[in-house]
């Protein structure tokens, strides 16, 4: 068992390196994600709408569907090969059926919003001046 972002304890049946979304990142809208091989393991139907291909995030649920207190349990996805548009748990009843996409660029939990990340909210170009962010500077001294 492992602590989600959200402070709550859950089971994990993760790949390695896998990065589940609503508990290891905050679900976004425009977040690159595919579905997770333990998700698909147990339910096999999920693989119908993203012919296990990435999908991208258009909506997060506003509503605390579960009332633990916090937003985000469901998101809807929109697949890349299929187009199919569906909606996913996201830590809905301690349910999380999203990874992150391999290689997509994401604002960690409690990151500043105020701080512009190279990356992800500019693009870097040579030359360009930079700070390290202040979780970088927190979590390494």
């Amino acid at each position: 068992t492992v602590q989600d972002w959200r402070g709550r304890g859950i089971k994990t049946g993760d790949s390695a390196g896998e990065q589940v979304v609503g508990r290891d990142v905050a679900p976004e809208e425009g977040m690159r994600v595919v579905i997770r091989e333990a998700a698909l393991q147990q339910f096999p139907e999920l693989l119908e709408d993203s012919q296990g291909g990435p999908g991208t995030i258009t909506w997060v649920d506003p509503e605390d569907l579960d009332g633990d207190g916090v937003t985000g349990d469901i998101c809807e996805v929109r697949w890349d090969k299929t187009k199919a548009t569906a909606d996913y748990r996201t830590g809905y009843e301690g349910e999380f059926r999203l990874a992150l996409f391999r290689g997509f660029r994401f604002r960690a939990v409690g990151m500043d919003k105020e701080e512009m990340v190279v990356g992800i909210d500019v693009t870097p170009v040579q030359g360009m001046r930079v700070v390290l962010m202040q979780s970088a500077l927190s979590r390494f001294p």
